[in-house]
């Protein structure tokens, strides 16, 4: 029987692909991004991150041991190493923290958390991590694809962002939470998995698009 993974990858990769060419992605990793647009993205993402690290620690408390203990680690790393990393960012591009948590988030946003949360809420364990590894994933698929854009790039802050995701710490992180869907699943609800893998991709592709437009509330 085909993994998990790879059947879903495969179900989603025009989403995929669509991410990969984004405007944002590609203007990011070569260092023509506006400044500007990218710290939008980064008090988005830091409300986004506070959004995750709720998921994982619902999972935790619903999950046995092994998933539990996964699910605890990466929410640990979210509220520890992440944020940390995130103030560092935030110091060099001229923000404080206090900045960034006061800004509402975009819809885009609130729409992809609530997604997230809800799922993990009422879902199984296996249906919470497939509709969280979209984001872990392609982010690792992101920094492969384009990392010889990197060489060329200019700007330092840009770089060192996007060697996060080229790190083995991440990589490693990525395939236990592939390998963990594969090992949890047993064949069965494939095509309620395939919706929740899909949805988690198309909010993955508009959180770049919003954050490229600066999306904000219409009123």
């Amino acid at each position: 029987m085909e993994k998990l993974s790879s059947l879903l990858r495969k179900d989603a990769d025009s989403i995929w692909r669509k991410i990969f060419e984004h405007p944002f992605v590609v203007e990011l990793y070569s260092g023509k991004l506006p400044i500007e647009k990218f710290k939008f993205y980064v008090k988005q993402d830091y409300n986004y991150l506070i959004g995750m690290m709720r998921t994982f620690s619902i999972l935790a408390s619903k999950a046995d041991y092994e998933v539990a203990r996964l699910a605890l680690e990466i929410a640990y790393a979210d509220a520890t190493i992440e944020m940390e990393n995130y103030i560092k960012l935030l110091k060099k591009l001229g923000m404080t923290l206090e900045e960034v948590l006061s800004v509402e988030p975009m819809p885009t946003n609130i729409a992809y958390m609530n997604f997230l949360i809800t799922t993990c809420y009422i879902g199984t364990p296996i249906e919470c991590l497939v509709a969280t590894l979209p984001c872990f994933w392609s982010y690792a698929e992101i920094a492969k694809i384009h990392r010889d854009l990197l060489k060329d790039n200019p700007v330092d802050i840009y770089v060192e962002w996007a060697s996060v995701y080229l790190s083995n710490e991440y990589r490693s992180l990525v395939s236990k939470l592939i390998d963990l869907v594969d090992k949890l699943w047993s064949g069965e609800n494939y095509e309620k998995l395939k919706k929740l893998f899909i949805t988690a991709s198309r909010y993955e592709y508009m959180f770049w698009d919003a954050s490229y437009r600066e999306e904000a509330w219409p009123v």
